[in-house]
């Protein structure tokens, strides 16, 4: 509070009452001691640090309060020496040491067991980080196939196969690719179908018609016969017949 980096009255009051109950110890018994402010909680490092976040804070918000890179990483911690998990709520009083390890990372759980802003922030901005990295390499994957498969896949089939497979976003969908919960052969197959039916389509266009009572002109003059060829030239442009 002397510091100025937070000054609530509630907060204020509640100080204020413990330190005249410190400074006169005999006329205070444990049973009418103040009581802090419900909306906050009081906890402390191994140290001795005090940290005071909003009620209802789990050991991941208290490793986020200290640093993101610890938040990040964190495993799990100690309250009052015993271990506990990264979603255990915290109350005032306790005294939280953070375990981390290396290959850590956040996950969606964690936007659950996060109650403050800095938290939930802090976790939603690594997942982004973390998507995108996957996308770029869902990404570079599609690309190298597709080239192998010497096929394209133009927006609106992408968009078309997503919304079959139920992505939302291009973004998750390439994640997707990169953690293997999407197989790349079935957008092979998909273009190889849709290539059929485009194809299948252009035939059925130019499928020649066969008329009993068609003519052909030779030299000027007309000559009657069953097995004319009459071309569906509709669509046809630029050519002479």
């Amino acid at each position: 509070a002397y510091k100025g980096i937070r000054h609530e009255a509630s907060i204020d009051r509640w100080l204020q009452s413990v330190r005249d109950s410190l400074e006169h110890p005999l006329e205070a018994s444990p049973e009418h001691l103040p009581a802090p402010p419900d909306k906050d909680i009081f906890v402390f490092t191994p140290t001795g640090e005090l940290r005071i976040l909003a009620a209802g804070s789990s050991v991941l918000d208290f490793a986020f309060s200290i640093h993101t890179n610890l938040g990040s990483r964190c495993t799990g911690g100690k309250v009052n020496g015993k271990p506990v998990q990264i979603r255990e709520k915290l109350k005032t009083g306790d005294v939280v040491e953070i375990m981390t390890g290396k290959n850590q990372r956040p996950s969606r759980d964690w936007l659950a067991w996060g109650v403050t802003s800095k938290a939930r922030t802090k976790i939603k901005q690594e997942l982004d980080a973390e998507e995108r990295k996957a996308a770029a390499e869902g990404r570079e994957i599609l690309e190298r196939r597709l080239r192998n498969w010497k096929l394209e896949l133009p927006d609106e089939l992408l968009t078309e196969f997503m919304k079959a497979a139920k992505y939302s976003s291009e973004m998750s969908f390439l994640a997707a690719i990169a953690a293997e919960e999407v197989d790349v052969n079935d957008i092979k197959e998909f273009l190889l179908q849709k290539q059929a039916e485009k194809e299948e389509h252009a035939a059925q266009r130019q499928e020649p018609v066969q008329t009993a009572d068609s003519r052909k002109v030779y030299g000027g003059s007309d000559k009657a016969s069953d097995d004319i060829l009459v071309i569906n030239a509709r669509n046809v442009k630029g050519l002479d017949y």
